[in-house]
């Protein structure tokens, strides 16, 4: 029994310090194995998440002022827009509607007035012009826009404004507080309005499209008549100058004949550059007023006439 006993009791020592050590070394590596697998399925329910709060914060959803926006747009003669972009820092559920005002020469017009929590706003306005060629943004330079050609303005660090045109209908978009919209950011802005009806919002946008100016239109080359006089008819309407940029030719007698066409403010009065070093001021007293000088361009370059406040702007070349 004894012999017997011993051969077991070595075999069972044996087995004893194998499995022992077997106990030492594989818990280890299985909890190795354990921990990468866990971390991996962690990593991959993080980015399911992700994923899924992502595309769900990528669809589209209905602008909270599209249903107000569509009520008033049922007495309005065109169809309103509204922007697909704005910043989150916005409240679009207070949006204001307001069409009780007039387009520049008159037109029914909506504005529709979209404010921070701190104060800051942002305006747009729509109405179809009457003279979409005579209706200018004073002082501005043009633009690319998704649209094609807009018009921007900036007044210092203060007043930023675009004007964009979408079929018929014209849109004047503007803040004066540049710390809540840049220029870049009213572009997208402008770049995403459509109409209320079918329009889906986002609250940001990674890469606002970047503001590029284009060549301004050539200026008007005004001919010389029978009588050896360049003849200028300068009009003024409620959106600038009627040429807003012409061109004469050095040495040539000019007759400038200024009027006025609607309700043009401080556009009644014109300062118009003769020569290098005089300005000629022009009055117009009534609607139906005009005035008319002569002179003889003596040097060439680019001349600036303005009215009175610099509201409203123009070039004459002379060539």
């Amino acid at each position: 029994m004894k012999g017997g006993h011993r051969p077991c009791s070595r075999i069972d020592s044996s087995k004893t310090k194998r499995t022992n050590d077997t106990v030492r070394k594989w818990p280890r590596s299985r909890l190795r194995w354990l921990a990468l697998g866990g971390g991996a399925a962690i990593l991959l329910l993080a980015a399911g998440t992700w994923l899924a709060v992502s595309g769900r914060a990528s669809e589209g959803r209905e602008a909270p002022e599209a249903q107000a926006v569509l009520e008033v747009q049922a007495t309005m003669p065109f169809q309103i827009l509204i922007p697909a972009y704005l910043p989150k820092d916005f409240v679009r559920s207070v949006t204001a509607i307001d069409v009780k005002q007039s387009g520049p020469g008159g037109e029914p017009m909506v504005q529709l007035t979209y404010a921070t929590n701190k104060g800051s706003t942002l305006y747009i306005q729509e109405w179809v012009p009457v003279n979409p060629d005579k209706e200018i943004l004073a002082a501005s330079r043009p633009v690319q826009t998704k649209w094609g050609t807009g018009w921007f303005l900036r007044q210092g660090e203060g007043l930023i404004a675009i004007w964009i045109d979408i079929g018929p209908l014209r849109a004047s978009i503007y803040t004066s507080d540049q710390t809540v919209l840049t220029q870049d950011h009213l572009l997208a802005v402008a770049d995403s309005m459509g109409p209320a009806s079918n329009r889906q919002v986002f609250s940001f946008v990674l890469e606002p499209p970047q503001l590029r100016e284009v060549e301004p239109p050539p200026p008007v080359e005004i001919p010389v008549n029978a009588e050896g006089i360049q003849e200028v008819d300068l009009i003024v309407t409620p959106g600038g100058y009627s040429p807003l940029r012409f061109a004469v030719k050095q040495g040539v007698p000019v007759r400038l004949t200024f009027r006025q066409l609607g309700r043009v403010g401080c556009g009644n009065e014109l300062n118009f550059p003769t020569g290098p070093s005089n300005t000629v001021a022009l009055k117009l007293e009534s609607p139906t007023d005009k005035q008319v000088i002569d002179f003889t361009p003596t040097q060439a370059g680019e001349f600036q006439f303005f009215c009175a406040h610099l509201m409203y702007r123009g070039v004459m070349t002379v060539r």
